[in-house]
């Protein structure tokens, strides 16, 4: 994601959507009764001629939803981490 750690943390801490638990580079969701894990790997820096972009990368682990219910959490998830310019 276009994101440092930092502000993905502050995010997740202030978003009141979807409930989890933290717990060192992991995330558990509880979406429909089901498990999402996020394991948070490492940060980076994007470049686009003079401009630099923080870059988190992320590893979701769906196992336990259906395709649907998958999506639905993903439309959830970029609602609330997703950032762009105004």
């Amino acid at each position: 994601m276009g994101i440092s750690k930092h502000v993905f943390l502050g995010l997740l801490e202030t978003q009141n959507k979807l409930k989890y638990a933290l717990n060192s580079e992991q995330i558990k969701f509880s979406f429909a009764d089901k498990n999402v894990l996020v394991n948070l790997g490492d940060e980076g820096v994007r470049r686009f001629g003079a401009a630099r972009l923080p870059t988190l990368a992320m590893h979701f682990d769906f196992s336990e939803l259906t395709d649907i219910e998958q999506a639905s959490f993903m439309k959830l998830f970029l609602l609330k981490f997703q950032r762009g310019g105004a």
